[in-house]
């Protein structure tokens, strides 16, 4: 198993995911968990990788601050922070007591189906496109327990704000900034019941370059994408996170 300690060692396949797995979190506001995460768990075969999937995605909105702050719904985003703070000791929970596979098969379910009222095939029942503070906070829920026990907060939040018809770069921004918020709680929580990865910094710093290109490459091409597109593409990740929880 490779060492992080040397930052020359880092493979080249895991820095082209994080490169590109940056550039899709800048794009739809979820992405770095779907394609970064099971890669470094594959490759550090260790509970270091959540942590590092963590502290990544937290430099990813923090350099996306700037530009998705002034388009946060905060209507949308406080009882979405409130259910983040309930779920993320649930998820620490979780993942100190569950399997690895049902850790997976619970986050499968629970996205699977985000997925599905992402896509629009349930509008003909108003039940799925209905916004109260109520289902943010309960959405905010499920965004802590998969952020603290698989660092995959996004596609809980990013299906609710598709599915109640916001504007996509809102969607983006309101995501983002929920990130950004969450990712320190649960790295503190991970802190706090598994300790501190001795390869943690290490690896962050290997990996911190192609982080900040992948994102930069990400805020240009979400100029560029059109906002149907961009629902879409958070359909899309979605759907593939889905997989790769049901495959891996």
């Amino acid at each position: 198993m490779l060492s992080f300690l040397d930052p020359g060692i880092v493979p080249p396949l895991l820095v082209g995911a994080v490169f590109a797995a940056s550039l899709l979190q800048a794009v739809t506001g979820i992405g770095f968990g779907v394609i970064a995460g099971p890669i470094l768990l594959v490759t550090m075969a260790s509970a270091g990788a959540i942590q590092v999937s963590i502290v990544l995605s937290f430099l990813i909105a923090l350099l996306l601050a700037p530009i998705t702050l002034p388009l946060v719904n905060w209507r949308l985003l406080r009882p979405l922070f409130a259910g983040v703070c309930l779920g993320t000791p649930i998820g620490a929970l979780a993942y100190l007591n569950l399997t690895l596979d049902n850790l997976k098969l619970f986050a499968a379910v629970v996205v699977g189906a985000m997925t599905v009222i992402a896509t629009g095939v349930l509008a003909r029942y108003p039940f799925f496109q209905t916004d109260s503070a109520r289902r943010r906070g309960v959405v905010g829920v499920f965004c802590g327990v998969l952020n603290a026990a698989l660092a995959m907060p996004g596609p809980p939040v990013a299906a609710y704000v598709t599915a109640i018809k916001s504007d996509p770069n809102i969607v983006r921004a309101t995501t983002l900034v929920t990130f950004l918020l969450s990712y320190p709680i649960a790295l503190g929580f991970q802190a706090l019941f598994v300790g501190v990865s001795d390869t943690l910094a290490p690896t962050v710093t290997a990996l911190a370059l192609p982080t900040v290109g992948g994102t930069l490459s990400g805020v240009i091409m979400a100029r560029i994408l059109r906002a149907r597109h961009l629902k879409w593409l958070t359909v899309l990740f979605l759907m593939i996170s889905t997989l790769m929880l049901v495959m891996k």
